[in-house]
């Protein structure tokens, strides 16, 4: 696992192994992502950027996310897209 020394991770996450929560190198100061409460990254997960995962979200494994994320959405793919999970 990976995180880079400005990214914050809420209470109660899940980040299982191989993750990186790590900057794409075109930021100046604040450069890596901020993750809520209840979040759950999946295993080899990339979450890049200054960005901003909200609460309650879940992210699968191998999914590439590069923008932020409002509060109870699932994101799969690269890179990571929403998906309304049954």
């Amino acid at each position: 696992m990976v995180i880079g020394e400005t990214a914050t991770v809420g209470d109660d996450c899940t980040i299982y192994q191989g993750v990186t929560l790590g900057g794409t190198g075109k930021e100046i100061g604040k450069r890596h992502p901020d993750l809520g409460n209840h979040v759950m990254v999946g295993a080899g997960a990339k979450i890049l950027g200054p960005i901003q995962i909200g609460n309650d979200v879940k992210i699968g494994a191998n999914a590439v996310v590069l923008k932020d994320i409002q509060d109870g959405v699932t994101i799969v793919g690269v890179p990571g897209k929403a998906r309304n999970m049954i």
